[in-house]
């Protein structure tokens, strides 16, 4: 972390030293005391000094405070402090804005102290300090898709498949050379991200396009890219996106000791072959520590991303249980998800509405509850690649999501179940009146019409 970011935490953990000690302080001096105003002049000098460059925005996430999309993973008497008063009042997220007065301040301690407390902070009008969920997905649209948008989409998947290509790349490199290239792997998740923050409708459209070959390459740029759209949905800074999408990029890294035939075996594996799976997240974990130009990060979550969120469960066992780190309970989300809905050797793939139903049956055991349901979210009740049938009777892909509406629908076969010569993409928030309104009815399965991902990106 570069000098300018540990100044400014260091900033924040003395404004919420401070802010803990107001805290205590109301509850015990009456209203109008002295020792209240010093306290409130020493918190508002601090929280309007921080104000300056940009609103603070405090998250709480797991076990983990981040603060401006920069997790605060060091321990603290006043980190601890605050995270215990926002978790009594069940509060993910508070937001400090530009233009707070030290009297607002004032008034805000004294509601925060109070049983009804979000009433007294609404009758209060108390304007520069929000409180409230941690909002997440992406930003609706209502336009058609035009030539220049399919054109753009396909550009994306072009791209999508050079990252696959560099992966793969990477991974043969370390199979021959025993040696990780940093700057390669670094450069390949710098891309990723920047095609993320360019466009995120076009970049999250990607998790439609499900190849079943070369799944080593392609889970290890699904797997980043998928923890990227939580981690930049959840306000990360762009240093710890970056950080964050090279420790998912390289999560399995450890897989190259395994040998093929026990990793894509189509039967149940025996107790000698699991067990030479287990040893690859420290296998892993050893040649990230090993390799320069790495951030530290990745080699924790690759020997952490199949330990369970409630430490009970998954591989390795620790000899002492401590919390996994945050972009660990990210990754390991992004890895199932994108486990369950690929085909393999052993095990049909599930529909992304049943690997969503799944990973959050896992909440509170083998994953971080909060993380899930921001993933669920993020993802939609109709998850990008599901195969639905309308009440036209008409098969087609959800294409393109429209938060807190009806999503696009990629329509495929008519209702008498013939395949389109050109297929059909329809909003289904925005119909014509005079067109019978289609509905989404059910879910259905592509294997079943032989539906290839050539077919699901066709400009047509």
């Amino acid at each position: 972390m570069g000098d300018k970011k540990s100044v400014f935490l260091q900033d924040v953990e003395e404004m919420l030293m401070e802010l803990n000690v107001a805290l205590k302080g109301f509850q015990l001096y009456p209203r109008g005391h002295s020792a209240l105003r010093n306290i409130t002049s020493k918190v508002s000098n601090l929280l309007i000094n921080l104000l300056k460059e940009s609103d603070l925005n405090i998250s709480l996430i797991g076990q983990d405070l981040v603060i401006n999309g920069i997790p605060f993973l060091r321990a603290s008497g006043a980190i601890e402090s605050f995270k215990q008063e926002m978790r009594k009042r069940k509060i993910e997220g508070i937001s400090f804005l530009g233009g707070l007065e030290e009297e607002e301040l004032k008034d805000f301690i004294e509601s925060f102290l109070s049983k009804d407390w979000r009433e007294e902070i609404e009758k209060r009008k108390i304007n520069h300090i929000k409180i409230g969920k941690i909002s997440v997905g992406l930003q609706p649209t209502a336009k058609e898709v035009t030539s220049e948008e399919q054109t753009s989409t396909e550009q994306t998947f072009q791209r999508y498949q050079g990252h696959i290509d560099k992966a793969r790349e990477i991974t043969e490199g370390v199979i021959r050379t025993r040696a990780l290239e940093s700057e390669k792997v670094n450069s390949t998740v710098e891309d990723i991200l920047e095609a993320l923050l360019k466009d995120k409708s076009a970049f999250l459209n990607l998790n439609r396009i499900k190849s079943y070959d070369n799944y080593t390459f392609t889970h290890c740029v699904d797997t980043c890219m998928l923890s990227l759209i939580q981690g930049e949905a959840l306000n990360f800074s762009k240093d710890k996106l970056l950080e964050l999408g090279v420790s998912a990029f390289l999560h399995d890294l450890g897989k190259i000791s395994i040998p093929e035939r026990v990793l894509n075996r189509p039967s149940k594996l025996t107790s000698a072959e699991y067990a030479i799976i287990q040893e690859h997240p420290i296998k892993g974990a050893k040649l990230l520590q090993e390799t320069k130009g790495i951030t530290p990060l990745a080699a924790v979550v690759a020997f952490e991303h199949h330990i369970y969120y409630n430490l009970e469960g998954g591989y390795p066992k620790l000899k002492q249980k401590r919390r996994l780190n945050l972009f660990t309970m990210i990754v390991a989300i992004a890895d199932v998800y994108d486990a369950l809905t690929t085909l393999r050797p052993y095990r049909k793939p599930l529909l992304p509405y049943q690997a969503l139903k799944t990973i959050s049956q896992l909440a509170g055991t083998q994953f971080e509850p909060f993380l899930v349901r921001n993933f669920v979210r993020l993802l939609g009740p109709y998850p990008i690649g599901s195969f639905v049938r309308l009440n036209t009777n008409e098969l087609g892909f959800i294409w393109k999501l429209n938060p807190g509406r009806l999503p696009w629908v990629k329509i495929i076969f008519d209702a008498e179940g013939r395949k389109l010569e050109d297929f059909l993409i329809v909003d289904l928030s925005s119909q014509r009146p005079d067109q019978r309104e289609r509905k989404i009815v059910s879910y259905d399965n592509p294997l079943f019409k032989g539906i290839t991902p050539e077919e699901i990106m066709s400009p047509r």
